[in-house]
């Protein structure tokens, strides 16, 4: 019935069917007798799931009584195949997923001892995690049909991959394992584990056990790479997540048998890193570890650090349910100094850290599952010091204690407390508070951080705050209060009420004469006043509490006594916008003697500014004082806004500059370093404006009215146009001809032709005196490009009109002067004698130039005399005027 071709290709067709494999069945045979025997055979059974093999089972023979059946035993007379091959994972995956019932212990045993058991071959392969595989290759596997003794033979490989590291296991029965009166027994058989041998005795039977492995001399990184398989302890990687380098031997003896797991390991010279603590090198001399069936007790275990023997290390505890939970107490002692500071310490923390002297440091370790706890005390008695970044900031006549608590998770760091306490004697019985608390979170797995905080209940030297930060930032000063950072919402935020006193910032040229720091809820409210560079300032305001970048400041105040505009275009114009200049070199730049900085110290280099890092909604600007070149200005409160493109702009309605009043608008590109002023002024000093903006030094006076729209760049060319209006102003002590040739406080003697006797009497001309002065300048690259100035006054007026190079000095003029040839007064007298020695000495154009030049002339203001007593002269200049290397002409044209 069994070999029914039929029934044989039916159950494989149902086996397609509910497994979605192919099952090869080939000569089942199954045989009965009148006694109570069974057998059944089969020459070929092969699973296979589309090309790939899952099972092959090749002669398999087998034979069963039932003689024992009322006793639930069943006897098997023989159970052997030539050939087993299994892949567990696939054939797994064929295995419908149905939920489980909890199975109950079955009270049925199978009776061997009498049995022929063998597999001539059997390969089974595992993938335990996607990592680890497992692999067993057995040949040869018996157990004889002969009594007393019943041989056990075998010769199997075990090999265990891991991240390309292989563990082999290898083991050979050498005639040591047998069955004699119905007891297994194993007689000093090795065990290969790659190069280290153990040997295994046992004696195994129904109703008792006994088995003892032991082992001289071997290598502990076989065992830790077993143990990361998770192939012998659960969750074996994760307990080993924090060492590495893991090296040196031990040796063994440890009993298996019903009163539980006994023995010891002697530890040799071993090796193993510290990953948390910035991969701390430990060695261990020697140790003693005891195995009782409910615990493993740790001790005599004595090392050092860091390759140094004074570095002493001491280690004793306990590990309990040590087959599931390994529920470990482990305690430390050991002598932290400079290089353990040096080295592990200043990474941990970020900063420079040096422990001088020795501080005693006691370190208790507990773990369950994958849960651990690290609880850390650091002292440095009187004497010893901690030095941050080469400095004190504590008294070296007190104790000092710092304790450390840190739970470590699987998906989580919890910092519960760091504290540092500061008090003249420290002892058990000492009742003192933390000058310092430090705590915080991080993910488990990638270390992120998810929040840290930190509390000052009393002041301390602000260097403490680059030790949490990491980075030298602060220096002097005194900082307390309390801070915490969040990052593990949607956006990060802050809580904090925090104060300074006396702080200076070296790399951004800022000095905090106090401060006060709050952020509650969704808003930070700062108040503050201090110096940046040469500047006093006091600034208040909110920004929105979300730590991301742009920072948004909401509402500010910011008041500044004295600022030089040229000098920030200037250190603007020079700092590096895409890439920001290196902390440690700015530093070199700023400060030549650290332990000087004070508010006293006068920085004038690039500040290190980010555009697009920092938006202000609000400013309200206040400017008590300040300069550009020779202008001065202040009074002056603005409205300032900052957006996330780096576009600065201040407006103001009415503030004092160059002794009149003037209205601004000021747009800034820091991004592209472009720059445009917008002024609207009245009642200026003309000759102050004039020197500062265009190089007329002396050249004009009088109370000027107009617009000013300029706009410049990192070149600092100037582009834009100027209109002005002078009343009763003044033009040259020698007369407006040189004025115009002096235009830009450079131009020489115009009348190159002209005798020294007309120059004389030209020098005779009384001051260019002008009922008003309106003048119409555009430039374009530190050009004037067009130049219309009219002045007028009751027997004198002219037109000047042309380009000019404000850095060549090269100009080219036209300029147009109207006076009577009637003298008034003794003064007239004399103009109407100088003018007219000049008339006689320059002849009528011959030409009508007149009409030539109408179009210019409509634009030259009149006099206070008849058109028939007006003479209009023209001079012409062309060329460098600074250095006199230039051609100019007079002539009369009316």
């Amino acid at each position: 019935m069994v070999s029914n071709v039929k029934l044989v290709s039916y159950v494989e067709n149902i086996a397609e069917k509910n497994l979605g494999a192919q099952i090869e069945i080939v000569g089942p045979k199954l045989s009965t007798s009148l006694s109570p025997k069974m057998g059944f055979k089969l020459k070929k059974l092969k699973i296979t799931h589309g090309q790939e093999c899952v099972a092959d089972i090749v002669n398999l023979d087998s034979e069963f009584s039932f003689s024992k059946v009322f006793s639930k035993r069943i006897v098997i007379n023989k159970l052997g195949a030539d050939f087993i091959y299994i892949d567990v994972n696939k054939l797994i995956s064929l295995i419908p997923n149905e939920q489980k019932e909890e199975q109950k212990p079955s009270q049925w045993r199978p009776d061997l001892f009498n049995s022929l058991l063998y597999i001539k071959k059997c390969i089974v392969i595992y993938n335990l995690t996607d990592k680890t595989k497992v692999k067993f290759d057995g040949s040869n596997l018996e157990i004889t049909s002969q009594r007393n003794p019943k041989h056990v033979h075998f010769d199997v490989v075990l090999d265990v991959i891991s991240n390309d590291k292989k563990i082999s296991l290898k083991i050979n029965d050498k005639n040591k394992v047998f069955a004699q009166n119905r007891k297994f027994i194993v007689d000093n058989c090795e065990l290969n584990v790659n190069k280290s041998k153990v040997y295994i005795n046992a004696q195994l039977g129904e109703k008792s056990y006994f088995a003892s492995i032991n082992s001289t001399k071997f290598d502990t990184s076989y065992l830790v790479e077993l143990i990361r398989t998770n192939f012998i302890v659960q969750n074996g990687d994760l307990m080993l997540s924090y060492f590495k380098d893991i090296k040196g031997s031990f040796d063994f003896n440890i009993e298996l048998s019903n009163k539980g797991l006994e023995g010891f390991v002697n530890l040799n010279k071993n090796y193993l890193t510290l990953i948390p603590l910035a991969d701390l090198k430990l060695t261990v001399d020697k140790g003693y570890i005891d195995i009782k069936p409910d615990i493993i007790t740790l001790s005599d275990i004595k090392g050092y650090y860091c390759n140094d023997k004074k570095n002493t290390v001491d280690i004793k505890g306990t590990i309990k349910d040590y087959l599931k939970s390994f529920d470990t107490d482990i305690v430390v002692k050991a002598l932290a100094g400079k290089e353990f500071s040096k080295n592990h310490l200043t990474k941990i923390v970020g900063y420079p850290l040096e422990i001088t002297g020795v501080a005693n440091s006691l370190i208790y370790y507990n773990s369950k599952y994958t849960d651990m706890n690290v609880w850390c005390a650091f002292m440095l008695k009187k004497g010893n010091d901690l030095l941050v970044d080469g400095a004190s900031l504590s008294p070296v006549n007190y104790d000092r204690v710092a304790t450390v608590d840190i739970d470590l998770k699987p998906d989580v760091i919890d910092i519960k407390k760091i504290n540092y306490y500061i008090a003249s004697t420290i002892d058990r019985n000492s009742k003192i508070k933390p000058i310092l608390t430090i705590w915080g979170k991080l993910d488990g797995k990638t270390c992120a951080l998810k929040n840290i905080g930190f509390t000052i209940p009393k002041p301390l030297p602000s260097e403490f705050l680059n030790v949490l930060i990491g980075q030298k930032v602060f220096r002097k000063g005194k900082i307390a209060g309390n801070l915490e950072f969040i990052a593990d919402s949607k956006v990060p935020y802050i809580k904090a009420d925090m104060s300074m006193e006396k702080v200076a910032i070296p790399a951004q040229r800022l000095f905090i004469r106090s401060a006060k720091f709050s952020a509650k809820d969704k808003a930070i409210t700062l108040t503050t006043e201090g110096k940046y560079k040469r500047s006093d300032y006091t600034l208040n305001g909110t920004m929105l509490n979300e730590i991301k970048l742009p920072i948004v400041i909401k509402d500010v105040n910011l008041t500044v006594d004295n600022i030089d505009l040229a000098r920030i275009i200037a250190s603007l114009n020079t700092q590096n916008t895409t890439n920001t200049q290196d902390v440690k070199s700015v530093e070199k730049l700023v400060v030549a003697d650290e332990n000087n900085l004070d508010e006293n110290t006068n920085i004038d280099a690039a500040p290190v500014f980010d555009t697009g890092l920092l938006i202000v909604e609000n400013c309200v600007f206040n400017l008590i004082k300040g300069k550009y070149k020779h202008i001065d200005f202040g009074n002056l409160k603005a409205t300032l806004t900052l957006d996330k493109d780096g576009n600065l702009d201040i407006h103001s309605n009415k503030f004092d500059i160059a002794q009149g009043i003037s209205s601004c608008k000021i747009n800034c590109d820091l991004k592209n370093h472009k720059y445009r002023l917008l002024l609207g002024v009245k009642d200026i000093n003309s000759d102050i404006m004039a020197t500062s903006l265009l190089g007329l030094k002396r050249e004009i006076s009088g109370k000027a009215s107009g617009i000013i729209d300029i706009n410049t760049d990192d070149t600092l060319a100037l582009n834009g146009l100027l209109k002005f209006v002078v009343k009763d102003g003044t033009i040259g002590k020698i007369g407006l001809i040189e004025y115009v040739l002096k235009f830009a406080a450079l131009f020489r003697n115009p009348i190159a032709m002209v005798s020294p006797s007309t120059i004389m009497d030209i020098v005779n001309i009384p001051e260019g005196n002008f009922d008003v002065i309106e003048g119409d300048l555009e430039l374009k690259n530190n050009v004037i490009e067009k130049i219309i100035i009219k002045s007028r006054s009751a027997q004198l007026s002219s037109l000047i009109v042309g380009r000019f190079d404000l850095i060549t000095r090269d100009a080219t003029l036209r300029i147009y002067t109207k006076f009577s040839s009637s003298h008034k007064g003794f003064g007239g007298f004399l103009r109407n004698l100088s003018l007219n020695s000049i008339a006689n000495k320059v002849p009528l154009s011959s030409r009508n130039d007149s009409s030539y030049y109408a179009a210019e002339l409509k634009f030259l203001p009149p006099i206070d005399a008849d058109e028939k007593d007006c003479q209009v002269f023209l001079t012409k200049v062309d060329g460098d005027v600074e250095k006199n290397n230039f051609i100019s002409s007079l002539k009369k044209i009316k």
